[in-house]
């Protein structure tokens, strides 16, 4: 645009002139240009109305919207169709002229011109060069615009890119977050169903204890304590003793082992661990899932051997193994067992 204006002022001899665009369904002025000025002002585009002192001639650029032909007025002010035009009685505008830029008969731009120092500026030669530049004039302009837009569009669609990839991050944020919530969820249910049994059976035989202390402290307080009485009571004292803490030291281990897996399941710890041991534990958390689909899941093999890895996503995936294996291996109710054996073969677990 800069370009266009430069050799059209000075080949038209204009004194200034103004290059129009179509944006955004009106006609605005998107460069600028005078003979006394070396520069060339290329702006964002303004419509043309919203100028308080008009700078042009309304009239004349909506003659050339309309019938696409050029407007020449060597005395505007004085001679021609527009001498009642506002913009040109206030100025007493003489030399003015406005061409339309066409492409393929599609109007592409308007380039206005005046020349306020002379009448009859516009001269057919200069007519004739102008004529010559306003075709290749309006292919540049529309290529520019394409150009532009089509950046503009690659920003927009790169903007979208990148949000959309925000969007995805976030995504797989929460789906992972949601997976290790589902993996506790099943981790607590399992703990809830294996530290059932020795917890309850830790209150039945305290229960039991409790009653028989009752009994025997009765009996001291009446008198009537007898050694087959008291030797009784020791013995279910002793056994019942024995039962609480095996039964509660085996909660103990279930809550530990539990823990340990609820951590590695949440976390991307590195260490070194029994495999089988680990699986094992991990077996146990299963159980409620196993006894729903009538199936037995067991691990066998070297109890020593180790590996230095994730435990966390060795969890996941045996875990993964198994419940697909629940689902897809057995028909409904179908019963069947799971076997792991854990060995190494050279270097190769």
């Amino acid at each position: 645009m800069t370009k266009l204006m430069t050799i059209v002022i000075e080949n038209a001899g204009a004194e200034k002139g103004y290059l129009l665009l179509k944006q955004q369904g009106e006609w605005q002025i998107a460069a600028s240009g005078t003979i006394d000025s070396d520069a060339v002002k290329v702006r964002e585009a303004i419509p043309i109305q919203t100028f308080s002192k008009p700078i042009l001639s309304n009239a004349i650029i909506d003659y050339v919207v309309r019938t696409k032909d050029s407007v020449v007025l060597s005395d505007a002010a004085n001679a021609g169709n527009f001498t009642r035009d506002s913009y040109i009685h206030q100025q007493q505008a003489k030399s003015i002229l406005s061409f339309p830029l066409l492409n393929q008969g599609k109007l592409i731009g308007i380039v206005y011109l005046e020349n306020n120092l002379t009448t009859g500026a516009f001269t057919p030669e200069r007519m004739e060069v102008l004529n010559l530049l306003s075709s290749q004039a309006a292919i540049s302009i529309e290529n520019a615009t394409l150009y532009n837009t089509l950046e503009q569009k690659v920003a927009e669609r790169t903007q979208e890119l990148s949000q959309a990839l925000k969007d995805l991050k976030a995504t797989q944020k929460q789906l992972v977050e949601s997976e290790k919530m589902a993996a506790l969820g099943g981790l607590v249910a399992g703990v809830a169903h294996e530290i059932n049994t020795p917890v309850g059976t830790s209150i039945t035989v305290a229960s039991t204890l409790a009653d028989e202390t009752r009994l025997f402290v009765t009996a001291v307080e009446q008198g009537q304590l007898k050694r087959s009485v008291l030797n009784n009571y020791l013995e279910i004292a002793k056994e019942s003793t024995d039962l609480i803490l095996s039964n509660l030291n085996r909660a103990g281990e279930l809550v530990q082992s539990f823990k340990q897996v609820a951590v590695d399941q949440t976390s991307l710890e590195h260490r070194t661990f029994l495999v089988k041991q680990y699986l094992e534990e991990i077996v146990t958390s299963l159980t409620p899932k196993l006894k729903q689909a009538s199936q037995t899941l067991t691990v066998t093999g070297d109890e020593t051997v180790t590996i230095n890895s994730y435990p966390g996503a060795l969890a996941q995936i045996f875990t993964n193994l198994v419940m697909n294996s629940l689902t897809h291996a057995y028909q409904l109710h179908e019963s069947g067992q799971l076997r792991i054996q854990v060995r190494r073969e050279g270097e190769v677990l």
